[in-house]
């Protein structure tokens, strides 16, 4: 909701998961935010100061499982960090009681609303209702999909004449390191399963709902009519017993995969995105195109057209990082973008907010 302030933005966070806790730390961290609230679901940290749950210092602001306590502090914005996997429909469900109740929200948890006009049009009309009855905005963001892979492509074809074709492939290379999490690796993208099985992530339709809203804004912003998005597949088996952060991985047990989503104009992918995911040790396959630096992830942008472009992106832990940066800049682009999204007009923001208004405030503190 759009309006005049001279003072600190007031966030009530929700949600303190991995990259909760990192956006939890942002705002604190942040010098136009001030942090009023905390609202958990874990009965555990029901009144346990916010400081500790991030691991920060102390800063006087207790975590409640009470939303009616949360609706009482009149926030201007609710900081939506609960994770929407295996709840969908409730998540949603949550942020339009914030937004029916006159408090803007910003999340990096509904992954297909980074693109709104892509996304489940039952999710986007919702929020969309709530909004308008509450004279709040709403804003969906994140790294990848995300500022990643929206903003930095869209800066990228400012300088771009005729565009044949783009892609974008992304490198999450040794994840049992980067991403310890054995449920998401293991359930999800496949890895330690037998030959011939079926990562969750495709066979569930995930990646089609969180990457196609990426395919679709591209091509949207380029003015391409897709024929349609098609999806293709592959997984890596283990030679040998790969031994991982996590355990080992048995050999002919996958050990990769490799999927893209192509939007397609006469049978010809015109905008993708390409994803390879291993586990430590794993051997890059020759048909496989190479990360930019050897044994490095990150993403690579490739434009065909005149002129072509190829734009290399790594992210890096400093000295002092605890979690996988990629985390944490899923994190920051959220709590970083709260203060256009308070002054923002009413309803669902739906292309990706750019400019000043969205970058890190926190080396003015």
């Amino acid at each position: 909701m759009a309006e005049q302030r001279s003072r600190r933005y007031r966030v009530v966070h929700v949600g303190t998961g991995l990259t909760g806790k990192e956006a939890l730390r942002a705002v604190i961290a942040d010098p136009a935010l001030e942090l009023v609230g905390v609202k958990v679901s874990t009965p555990e940290k029901v009144g346990v100061d916010a400081g500790q749950l991030c691991g920060t210092s102390e800063v006087g602001v207790l975590a409640t499982d009470d939303l009616s306590a949360v609706l009482a502090l009149s926030p201007d914005c609710v900081m939506y960090s609960a994770t929407a996997v295996r709840r969908e429909e409730e998540a949603i469900a949550d942020i339009a009681a914030y937004l029916e109740a006159g408090i803007n929200v910003v999340t990096f948890s509904t992954i297909p609303l980074v693109y709104p006009a892509a996304a489940p049009s039952d999710w986007r009309d919702a929020l969309e209702s709530a909004a308008r009855k509450g004279d709040s905005s709403f804003y969906a963001t994140g790294s990848e999909p995300g500022f990643i892979s929206l903003n930095i492509p869209t800066a990228l074809l400012t300088g771009a004449g005729r565009v044949d074709a783009y892609r974008m492939d992304e490198y999450a290379l040794d994840l049992d390191k980067a991403y310890p999490i054995w449920e998401v690796l293991h359930e999800s993208m496949g890895f330690g399963k037998p030959d011939g099985h079926v990562p969750a992530r495709i066979a569930s339709g995930k990646v089609n709902k969180d990457w196609e809203t990426v395919v679709r804004y591209i091509a949207d912003i380029l003015g391409i009519d897709l024929d349609g998005v098609e999806l293709d597949w592959e997984t890596l088996l283990a030679p040998t017993d790969l031994e991982t952060a996590l355990g080992t991985i048995s050999k002919g047990t996958i050990c990769a995969h490799r999927w893209q989503l192509a939007g397609v104009v006469d049978s010809k992918p015109v905008a993708a995105v390409q994803y390879f995911a291993t586990v430590s040790s794993t051997p890059w396959p020759e048909h496989w195109p190479r990360p930019a630096g050897e044994g490095q992830g990150g993403m690579v942008f490739r434009v065909q057209g005149s002129p072509n472009m190829s734009l290399a992106l790594s992210l890096e832990p400093s000295a002092t990082e605890r979690v996988n940066p990629g985390v944490a800049a899923t994190a920051l682009a959220a709590v970083n973008a709260i203060p256009a999204v308070v002054d923002a007009p009413t309803g669902v923001i739906d292309t990706p907010l750019s400019g000043p208004a969205i970058v890190s405030r926190q080396s003015r503190s």
